[in-house]
């Protein structure tokens, strides 16, 4: 179905931010910077600095010697030759990494793709879902992260230890813009702002927002960054969405003022503007719910109400991103108890997924120009794609064989789809989470 010469032409910016990264990784200045002591990684071991990062980029889901194992036949498969080694080699060899060496090579991945000018845009515009979600941690890190004591009959004192995590999506590109995590008593909203003044953002991004987020300083938080912005307004709170509510209009225009009691923090964030123009909107949704969206787009000749909806369900791929991220690449699934070994798990997760979506992106459109003959248009299995890229990135930054990784790739994932079927409705179901045990891992 899908035309494999095709992809491989495609798929040129994918390769060229593979040699981008494998530049990066063999660079002195970024190896020094990233390493945690000056005499970290200048003896001849197994773990190198670039070794041990490729061997993160796995997404380490078994035990630590089995995956070692695999890795060790990944390599000799593709043709290079590696000893195998003791786990607690591996353990030593982390401890000399900072984490954030992962968020430095997912900017560098983000950074890249854009450059080339191909991201969808929706009316011109980058759109950004943002949200938080809370990701069990290893009870080690209690301390650290803090604990959820729960009512339901947990055989563990009632307590988990838990984090508090952010992330910002771009969510027509299914890239991960920024991802965080902190103490369980930490709020969304607290750790937004931290995300603001680290990520650079422009007129043309607008940025999406549940019910949790909204509030006066952080809209005149975003109208000083310059960029744009969609909250769904929770109706019992605000007493302008109240009145919009009982008006029957479908959409206003507002003029805001700063709150008294928010100027001494708008101070501080350097807000000097006391007054901001945006829009209000009602859509009905297909269940005959009835939404009301704040936003920063008072043109309503350029964007229409209807458009105003479109937008907010813009928004879902996010949450499929963390259903991606606790699911399918398993980040509770710790390959370590410290905190330099999640956080490493964190980012590395998060930059392999951008890596993947990176790949699979032209396949994907391929796959959908190549579908009109058929029921329902195709897409890459996800899953598939990032068991893939755990084989793939030894061809990538190790063995050096990126023609026979990228084709094995394409030729893998482009067999293996499943049908887009828009529309489908499903209720909602909190189950239990899924336990992880250190001590338990599969084979």
């Amino acid at each position: 179905m899908y035309n494999k010469s095709a992809g491989c032409s495609s798929n040129s910016v994918f390769l060229h931010i593979v040699k981008h990264i494998n530049l990066k990784m063999g660079d002195s200045v970024f190896t020094k910077f990233y390493k945690i002591g000056d005499k970290s990684f200048t003896r001849n071991r197994f773990f190198t600095f670039r070794i041990l990062l490729v061997f993160l980029m796995t997404n380490l889901q078994k035990s630590i010697q089995r995956e070692i194992s695999l890795f060790v036949d990944a390599v000799e498969l593709d043709g290079g030759s590696i000893p195998e080694v003791s786990k607690s080699a591996f353990c030593k060899a982390r401890r000399k990494l900072h984490p954030t060496v992962f968020k430095a090579l997912s900017n560098e991945v983000v950074n890249e793709f854009y450059k080339f000018g191909e991201a969808e845009l929706w009316h011109g515009y980058r759109i950004i879902g943002v949200d938080g979600s809370r990701l069990v941690m290893p009870k080690a890190l209690s301390s650290r992260f803090g604990v959820v004591v729960s009512s339901e009959g947990n055989k563990d004192n009632n307590a988990t230890c838990m984090a508090q995590g952010l992330t910002m999506y771009d969510t027509l590109n299914n890239i991960t813009l920024y991802g965080a995590l902190e103490h369980i008593n930490e709020s969304e909203v607290s750790l937004l702002y931290k995300a603001l003044a680290d990520i650079v953002l422009n007129k043309n991004d607008i940025l999406i927002f549940d019910r949790n987020f909204a509030s006066y300083l952080l809209f005149f938080y975003l109208q000083k960054l310059g960029v744009q912005f969609c909250f769904r307004m929770k109706s019992g709170w605000w007493n302008i969405v109240k009145d919009f509510n009982a008006s029957g209009k479908e959409s206003q225009i507002l003029v805001l003022k700063m709150r008294l009691k928010d100027r001494e923090a708008a101070i501080a964030l350097g807000i000097t503007e006391t007054s901001l123009k945006c829009r209000l909107t009602r859509v009905e949704l297909d269940g005959g719910e009835i939404e009301i969206l704040l936003t920063s787009l008072t043109d309503g000749d350029k964007i229409s109400v209807a458009d105003t909806k479109e937008l907010y369900g813009k928004r879902w791929p996010i949450e499929d991103s963390y259903k991606t991220f606790k699911n399918k690449v398993c980040i509770e699934n710790f390959s370590g108890k410290t905190e330099n070994a999640v956080m490493q798990d964190f980012y590395v997760k998060i930059f392999i997924m951008n890596l993947t979506a990176v790949a699979i992106r032209p396949i994907n459109t391929a796959l959908i120009k190549e579908s009109v003959k058929i029921k329902y248009p195709h897409q890459v299995n996800l899953i598939e794609a990032l068991a893939t890229m755990k084989r793939a990135v030894v061809s990538f930054f190790v063995t050096g064989k990126l023609a026979k990784g990228m084709k094995r790739l394409i030729t893998r994932v482009s067999k293996i789809t499943e049908p887009i079927r828009k529309g489908r409705k499903f209720k909602r179901k909190h189950k239990g989470r899924k336990k992880h045990y250190m001590a338990q891992k599969p084979v």
